[in-house]
């Protein structure tokens, strides 16, 4: 298995223990619901640390690449997605550090940003997961779709 496959692998698995995160947080916070997965949580950061591995070690790869250089553009999209995993990263360690749970409004204002920065990371990193897991490019858009939906209903329920 590739370094790319592997990051893709372990991409999707974190995308979806941070949705599930998300929606089991905002149903705890809003219906009372039961706080058994709360073990995701640390499953989510241990994926996450091993993803940014994974990424540095692909970055660097084809940053290296001899025969086949990275043209300006996908230098560009590279530092996208550094950019927007960086912030994404330092808003959840706020939230993790802080145990921010909702209660208060700044609370849930800097959960909307989590929340946010991760679509828009995910938004942005969608073009390369497909491609790293081999799946059709045509996925894109219905994944980008499936993804900004979750995430506004998740916002939605955090304002109400």
């Amino acid at each position: 298995m590739t370094l790319r496959r592997t990051n893709g692998l372990v991409a999707a698995m974190l995308v979806a223990a941070f949705f599930l995160h998300a929606i089991v947080g905002v149903l705890w916070l809003r219906f009372g619901f039961s706080d058994h997965l709360a073990w995701l949580v640390w499953v989510a950061v241990i994926l996450a640390c091993v993803h940014i591995g994974l990424s540095a070690a692909t970055g660097y790869s084809m940053l290296t690449d001899k025969q086949r250089p990275p043209s300006r553009r996908k230098k560009a999209h590279l530092i996208l997605k550094w950019a927007s995993g960086g912030m994404l990263f330092a808003a959840a360690l706020i939230h993790v550090i802080a145990g921010l749970t909702g209660g208060a409004i700044g609370t849930r204002c800097l959960l909307l940003v989590v929340i946010s920065l991760l679509t828009w990371h995910c938004f942005v990193g969608t073009k390369s997961l497909l491609k790293d897991l081999n799946a059709p490019r045509q996925r894109r858009k219905g994944l980008r779709v499936l993804m900004v939906v979750l995430a506004a209903v998740i916002c939605l329920v955090l304002l109400l």
